[in-house]
C-alpha cells in the first residue's frame, strides 16, 4: 500500500530557481522569530532538535505537543509561496508552520499531523529549502511498511487528506548531512 500523496521535485515558479531558494532561506532565517522549544518528556524539559517558526492569518492559535502558536499576519516574503502551495494541493492555507534543521543531527520523530484543529483528515503542502532530507513514512497499523522519499531543495510534497489517517512521518537523523534545511509546512487551522 503507497503513501497517499502527491510528490514534485521541482516547481514550476520561476520564483524557485536555486538563487531565489538561497534568498528566500536566508530571508526566513533572519526575518522569522524562531524557537527552539522545550518538551515535558519522563518528568524533565527536553529541547527539541529543530527551531520552529509559526506563520498565520492574524488571530489564529494553533496548539500542539501543549504548546500555543499565534498568528500574526503574514510577512511580504511568503506570499508568492503560499499561493503556489495553494496552486499545487486545490486548496487555500491560513498557517505554515516552518521547521529548521541546522544538520543532520536535527531531526522530527514519527507522528501524524492529527491535532483536531486541523479536521478528520487534513492536507499538507510542504516545501523544502535546503539540504536533501530523506522524508520517511510508515504505516500507522503495520509499521514494518515503510516508503522514503529524498526531499531536495526546492521540492514540493504534497500530503492528501488521507495521509495524516493511515500514515506517520518523520525526518530521521543523517549524520553524514552538515548543510541547513527549512521546511514549510502549510496548513488550515479550522475555527475553534
Amino acid at each position: 500500500m503507497e503513501p497517499s500523496y502527491r510528490y514534485s521535485l521541482a516547481c514550476s515558479s520561476s520564483e524557485l530557481t536555486p538563487l531565489a531558494q538561497a534568498r528566500l532561506f536566508e530571508q526566513l532565517k533572519s526575518a522569522l522569530v524562531w524557537e527552539q522549544e522545550s518538551l515535558l518528556m519522563f518528568g524533565r524539559d527536553v529541547l527539541v532538535p529543530r527551531r520552529v517558526a509559526f506563520i498565520a492569518d492574524r488571530g489564529l492559535c494553533y496548539r500542539y505537543t501543549g504548546k500555543d502558536h499565534y498568528g500574526k499576519g503574514w510577512p511580504n516574503c511568503l506570499a508568492e509561496i503560499r499561493k503556489q502551495a495553494e496552486y499545487l494541493a486545490g486548496q487555500s492555507f491560513n498557517s505554515v508552520l516552518l521547521n529548521w534543521y541546522q544538520n543532520g543531527d536535527d531531526y522530527m520523530g514519527w507522528h501524524a499531523d492529527n491535532e483536531t484543529i486541523l479536521g478528520p483528515a487534513p492536507v499538507i503542502a510542504m516545501l523544502s529549502l535546503g539540504a536533501t532530507r530523506d522524508f520517511l513514512f510508515r504505516l500507522k497499523k503495520n509499521h514494518s511498511v515503510k516508503h522514503s522519499i529524498a526531499l531536495e531543495g526546492g521540492s514540493w510534497l504534497v500530503m492528501s487528506a488521507s495521509t495524516q489517517v493511515l500514515w506517520q512521518h518523520c525526518l530521521p537523523k543523517r549524520k553524514r548531512v552538515q548543510e541547513e534545511r527549512i521546511s514549510l509546512t502549510f496548513r488550515t487551522l479550522l475555527n475553534p
